[in-house]
This record gives C-alpha cells, structure tokens and sequence, in this order.
C-alpha cells in the first residue's frame, strides 16, 4: 500500500473482523475506518482506528470516499464476487486504489476451505477479470506464502483434522520465519507460486 499511496491516505478495510489489520495500518500513520458486520466483531475490536458496522456489498459511506479500500480475504466469501468489489470501487476516490487478497489455487482445496464457507480459491487471470468487470485497472498481483504451498498441496487430501485451528508453535515459528524471508525477497523477486494473491488496482479519473 505504501509503494502506491503512503500515509496518511484515508484507508476504508471492509470485512475488518476484530481489526487486526486496520489497527496495524493505524499504527503506520494511515487514517483508518473498518467495516464489519458482526457485531460480535465490532464488540472485541483493536484499538487505533474508527469502526462502522455495514454490509460490504450496501456500504455506509458516500462515493468518493477513501483514498485505498482493502477487502483482505473478503470475497471469497461471496456468491457473487463482483458485488463486493464493485461497491469499494463506488467508495474509492478517483486515482485512488483497491487492495485485495485471496486464497489461491484450486489445486490447494480443502476442508479447510469448507470450514471457513470459501466459494473458491483464485488464479491470477480471475483476478485480472474481476477487476476488469469491475472498472479498475490492474497495477500488480502477486503470490503470497510459497513455502506453504507444497505443505497445503499434501495435506489436501488428508483426513479433516480434529482441530481446525490447531497451531503448531514450532511449525508457527519455522513458517513465519521463511515469511518474513519471502517478504524481502518479494519486493526483489515475484514469487512464482503461494497459497494467497494479494492484487491492487487503480480507479482512473
């Protein structure tokens, strides 16, 4: 985000759960409002940024709003994919940008997708596609999280696991550590392969 608009552009995240990320961006200088739509959510959120409750495909902002939308595992979601990101289009000023991610690779289906009532995981190409359909034009899409391809990719098939959201503490810090790598790597290199897809577009004047 910062490559394309530094801070302190005006940040609208849709979807924000309990504002992990909106907190996080608050704290690099960003001017941030989330929107979510449990309650449950809105009650435990981080602190830092305002929040809102509201629908992501009918939001309670007027057109020309924010500088960048962020909808971050949002649209996956959603029957209709395009509804979404058509309505931030509507609230994103002109020459401002939209920031996505997705899980990537149908390859990399799961139960784990199931459990959390994904529709799909996305290609490059769909994402071009979506964007397209929406009005805004494609600055970057790149893949996220490559080490944990070829470890998703073998644990498809297995048997579900008793506990979805289990985490390993060695593994957790074996994983985050390589990301941390791969991030560094990335601002050199596209990664040629990932279990997500971050992708950013602009909406022209």
């Amino acid at each position: 985000m910062r490559k394309f608009l530094p801070p302190p552009a005006k940040v609208l995240e849709v979807g924000c759960g309990t504002g992990n990320v909106s907190s996080f961006l608050s704290e690099k200088g960003y001017e941030v409002t989330g929107c979510e739509y449990y309650s449950e959510a809105i009650t435990r959120a981080w602190p830092g940024f305002q929040i809102v409750q509201g629908d992501a495909i009918d939001l309670p902002f007027e057109a020309n709003s924010f500088d960048i939308v962020g909808l971050f595992d949002v649209i996956e979601h959603f029957q209709d994919d395009l509804a979404p990101v058509s309505e931030a289009v509507r609230v994103l000023r002109k020459d401002g940008i939209i920031v996505i991610t997705v899980p990537a690779g149908e390859e990399l289906w799961s139960c784990v997708d199931e459990a959390a009532l994904h529709k799909r995981r996305y290609t490059v190409s769909e994402i071009g596609r979506l964007f397209s359909r929406a009005g805004v034009r494609p600055l970057l899409t790149e893949y996220m999280f490559m080490s944990l391809f070829l470890p998703m990719k073998y644990m498809r098939g297995r048997r579900k696991p008793d506990d979805l959201f289990g985490i390993n503490p060695l593994a957790n810090a074996v994983f985050a550590g390589i990301s941390d790598i791969e991030r560094y790597l990335s601002k050199v290199l596209p990664l040629p392969a990932g279990t997500s897809l971050i992708a950013v577009a602009r909406k022209d004047p």
